[in-house]
């Protein structure tokens, strides 16, 4: 069975048309726009609490709506688990209650109730009221719900929005580790893109109702349409790695892509978890903090030097954005008056260069 989420709607209201069309894997999806541009209506249709005018949505190739054959099935029989951003848990009910609560008898699931709160770590809550657990614990046992009731796909709408920001990265790992287990689809919408790339490095940009782009970030952003629509919530280079080595004498360690050569040194307190090789890591960077070089350059404090070939260069406001191809592509933010004295060039080969402490890990 595939294990993939297909839509292609279009829902009016009032002066706003939604016109989507995506096909989305089993993976974890961010789904990022401006505020008012369909993200929520998105979520509400494939959930069933509205009916597109026109389209068809597949969950794993089941059709749970068609509007040429007719087909709407009601929200219970659609088997999704949706995360509100309010997060709604009955305040009377204990924790064990509200996770088995609209637990689905009548369908099979591969997903066991020990399982799901032990990958939360959600068992000490589960005599609690709700009004007895914090932000990010009310958020697990939402998602530990949600994963109970048989979904075969979880909608998550700002599902950090709620909890600061320490709580937001510890929720991520867990989430992470779902999808890892269960292998369940996830669509997650937040406008803050930090957020988002720290959990995914998959996007679907939604704009003015339709889907701008769809793919991995690092790929996205080599379209200067783009580029402009995330740049004002913050850009970073989005890297998933894994551990190849420690260097436990200069408490380093080194990461390096499954696809390519290209690799980095983080220091090794910035791992969290165990730390051996093979181990996943999402490394992140803004562009502003990679500096370029046409040399390598010794007795310097930046242990990352990476060699590239620029593949792209575009301006805005008086900076440069170079595309670097280092084996992974590099996004390096500089002036223009830097790029024109140093000549840099589509082709030129250079170096990017940058401190570990500058990476943020995941």
């Amino acid at each position: 069975m595939s294990k993939t989420l297909k839509f292609d709607i279009k829902l009016q209201r009032k002066d706003f048309l939604l016109d989507v069309q995506a096909t989305v894997s089993s993976g974890i999806t961010g789904v990022y726009g401006p505020s008012g541009h369909g993200k929520s209506s998105l979520l509400n249709s494939i959930a069933g609490l509205v009916k597109p005018d026109a389209g068809c949505i597949t969950i794993r190739d089941e059709k749970v709506f068609d509007s040429e054959q007719k087909i709407n099935l009601p929200v219970q029989k659609r088997n999704v688990g949706y995360v509100f951003q309010d997060i709604r848990l009955f305040p009377h009910l204990s924790i064990e209650k509200n996770l088995k609560y609209g637990t689905r008898k009548d369908i099979g699931s591969e997903i066991d109730f020990d399982e799901v709160i032990d990958i939360l770590n959600i068992r000490d809550l589960l005599t609690k009221k709700p009004s007895e657990c914090s932000g990010g614990e009310k958020q697990r046992i939402a998602i530990g719900r949600a994963l109970l009731s048989g979904a075969r796909i979880l909608l998550m709408d700002e599902p950090f929005s709620a909890v600061d920001v320490n709580l937001r990265n510890n929720i991520i790992p867990f989430l992470k580790a779902i999808n890892l287990r269960f292998q369940i689809p996830m669509l997650v919408v937040s406008h803050d893109l930090p957020d988002l790339l720290s959990l995914t490095s998959d996007l679907l940009l939604l704009k003015e109702g339709k889907v701008k782009a769809l793919g991995r970030f690092q790929d996205l952003i080599l379209d200067e349409s783009n580029l402009d629509m995330v740049k004002g919530a913050g850009l970073y280079n989005v890297f998933d790695l894994c551990v190849v080595e420690t260097l436990p004498s200069r408490s380093m360690v080194l990461l390096r892509s499954r696809t390519s050569d290209f690799q980095v040194q983080v220091l090794l307190q910035m791992l969290k978890g165990e730390v051996k090789e093979g181990v996943p890591v999402k490394v992140l960077i803004r562009p502003e903090d990679i500096s370029i070089s046409l040399y390598p350059i010794s007795h310097i404090s930046l242990r990352n030097q990476l060699r590239g070939v620029i593949v792209k260069i575009f301006s805005r406001n008086g900076l440069s954005f170079c595309m670097v191809d280092a084996g992974e592509k590099v996004l390096v933010e500089i002036t223009e008056a830097s790029r024109e004295n140093m000549q840099l060039e589509v082709g030129v080969a250079v170096y990017c260069l940058f401190k570990s402490a500058a990476l943020k890990i995941f």
